[in-house]
């Protein structure tokens, strides 16, 4: 279920075969491409919602005339996971990307919830003054972002979700709770890094550079994970789900071609509790964390799909007869 918490396992150069040299300055097109974006600046801001601060990375924020784009990232990760593909929709719109409460940079709750997540992502939204919303939400950031489509139609437009499993049957089974770990040194933390579930397929520089913004100094000089142990713990997934099912929401499905995450039952589920859902579009050669192994072509099925509206933006109308099901 983590989508974080990453050293690299194999070289990976996704552009880079056999015999094959595409130079650039000397430099893989890949770094090149990663390196512009990196270096693109991000506009960090804050907002507090219910008793905890909410920060997120803005792009593009200057261009009020252009609707917005919120990318949600998924458990125990953070905003800059995106901070390679934000960059690129500015033009078109106004980006944002923030840290759930407990994860990231932002601060931290005595408990948390899904449907708190949802609630945060519409503060960010009119914190931020964007309109007509497209989410882009990797897998457990889908949830929430349905959530705040679902009781903010006006605000938001339509989701993107990515590899996400969301009406999934629980199996009872929970999560331990896990302890607070730290590390004497930076290159210790980092070596324990690790993506859950586990990926070879990630290139180096972007899990190093993910790894990096994973961890933070303490007060007493030793390096620990930025998320909080206690969003693991299980909340109130079970009501959303009910609530959401059935609900003719604008949405649509990316799965990794590769994922064992996201089966082909749980699209069949996905799509069954989601009516309005279009057909899945799969990215090749991408496990469950498709935006760190394959961004480019990521990018690219995002661009498609946004590029089209979605015959249902705007609408969030339950389907009559149906029985919303009792899962989780």
């Amino acid at each position: 279920m983590p989508d974080a918490v990453a050293v690299p396992q194999r070289d990976f150069a996704p552009f880079a075969e056999e015999g094959v040299v595409a130079d650039i300055g000397g430099e893989r097109p890949l770094s090149a491409w990663l390196r512009a974006a990196w270096g693109s600046p991000a506009e960090v801001r804050a907002v507090e919602v219910e008793g905890a601060i909410v920060r997120y990375r803005g792009w593009g924020l200057d261009q009020t005339d252009k609707p917005g784009l919120i990318l949600a990232h998924g458990v125990l990760a953070h905003a800059r996971w995106w901070d390679h593909i934000a960059p690129h929709f500015v033009g078109r719109y106004r980006v944002v990307a923030p840290d759930f409460t407990g994860m990231g940079d932002s601060g931290r709750r005595p408990a948390y919830s899904r449907a708190q997540y949802a609630r945060e992502l519409i503060a960010v939204a009119r914190h931020a003054g964007l309109r007509d919303v497209a989410s882009v939400a990797h897998s457990f950031g889908a949830t929430p972002a349905l959530h705040a489509a679902m009781i903010e139609p006006r605000l938001f437009q339509r989701v993107i979700a990515i590899d996400a499993r969301v009406f999934h049957d629980h199996t009872g089974k929970e999560l331990p709770r896990q302890e607070e770990r730290s590390y004497a040194t930076l290159d210790e933390a980092l070596s324990r890094y690790r993506l859950i579930p586990p990926s070879a397929g990630v290139d180096p520089e972007i899990l190093a550079y993910v790894a990096r913004h994973s961890v933070l100094r303490g007060d007493d000089g030793r390096w620990k994970w930025k998320f909080d142990p206690a969003t693991l713990v299980p909340n109130d997934r079970a009501g959303m789900v009910r609530e959401m099912s059935f609900r003719r929401l604008p949405v649509d499905l990316i799965r990794g071609g590769a994922s064992a995450f996201l089966t082909d039952e749980h699209i069949a589920s996905f799509r069954r509790h989601m009516p309005a859902c279009g057909d899945p579009v799969e990215v090749p050669m991408a496990n469950h964390h498709v935006l760190l192994e394959q961004p480019v072509a990521l990018l690219a099925a995002i661009n498609g799909l946004l590029s089209r509206p979605h015959p249902e933006e705007g609408g969030a109308a339950a389907v009559g007869g149906q029985e919303v099901p009792s899962i989780w």
